[in-house]
């Protein structure tokens, strides 16, 4: 059981955490200074390292503790025994949506890093993008092979794959909303994405 002293040290490093995203998101990484995190927290600079050690250290925390979100999100509805492999995808995506169009400050510092790793940058943001991207697939690839196995999805699908297609979809259409003009909510989304995932976009003949 924490005592009340580290739940207050865990609230404050939260607070910063917050505070330091926002200005990540709206002036960049490389534009935002300690001081600029520290005063928008109300800390002093010297309390701020008290807390953590660096900008990169504030960064991979932010990125470390999104992902494991994310992650935990989709596990936990993977493992729930009580969905049928249509209402696990269906439930995946209304939790993958929500949690992009919820956390638009994250995505934005996320989609910068996401480049820079792209192009064969290896730091510790870097490494948690990969490894955070592969337990995803990994998850969705199950759910997808689910589906096969009862008979929803065609079986000469790889599973693999369409896990690859799913989160390269999301993400992409995610990405353009969040730097377009237009305030998309998760009810404006999440019929779009089902709608092409289950039906697809073609008219099945309705003009033939």
């Amino acid at each position: 059981m924490t005592s009340r002293r580290e739940r207050e040290k865990e609230e404050r490093r939260n607070y910063i955490l917050l505070k330091a995203q926002t200005l990540f998101a709206d002036k960049g990484y490389l534009h935002t200074s300690m001081a600029e995190i520290a005063e928008a927290s109300e800390f002093a600079v010297g309390s701020l390292y008290s807390f953590f050690n660096s900008k990169d250290e504030i960064l991979s925390t932010i990125f470390e503790h999104h992902i494991e979100h994310v992650i935990s999100e989709v596990e936990q509805i993977h493992e729930n025994q009580e969905f049928n492999s249509r209402e696990k995808i269906e439930s995946i995506l209304e939790a993958l949506v929500r949690i992009y169009v919820d956390n638009q400050d994250f995505f934005r510092i996320y989609i910068a890093e996401a480049r820079g790793v792209e192009w064969g940058v290896r730091t510790e943001v870097g490494e948690y993008i990969h490894n955070g991207t592969v337990r995803y697939l990994d998850v969705l690839s199950k759910c997808f092979n689910r589906a096969i196995d009862d008979g929803l999805i065609d079986s000469d699908l790889d599973p693999e794959f369409l896990a690859l297609l799913l989160r390269s979809f999301i993400h992409s259409t995610v990405t353009h909303l969040i730097y377009s003009s237009r305030n998309y909510m998760v009810e404006d989304l999440l019929p779009i994405v089902k709608k092409v995932l289950f039906d697809g976009i073609l008219m099945n003949g309705k003009n033939e």
